[in-house]
């Protein structure tokens, strides 16, 4: 998870960076319906789904990431 933080605060560029919170697929119910209430329900039907985004960036930290990064699961 630490390095998925740091990859994508150095791509921001910035010396600003906005709060981060990991909510899990198991947490706390109020906690997740406060954070899938946040999502913005915009995108085109050509782009993936929150649920198709969230798989395939699973997939991609599993393979080049490998074993290390299987916290994600």
């Amino acid at each position: 998870m630490t390095a998925v933080v740091q990859k994508t605060r150095e791509m921001r560029r910035g010396v600003y960076h906005p709060h981060l919170y990991v909510v899990k697929e198991d947490g706390e119910p109020p906690l997740r319906l406060w954070a899938l209430s946040g999502l913005i329900q915009d995108r085109a039907d050509v782009l993936p789904s929150y649920q198709q985004f969230i798989g395939q960036l699973k997939d991609k930290v599993r393979l080049f990431g490998g074993a290390r990064y299987s916290a994600l699961d």
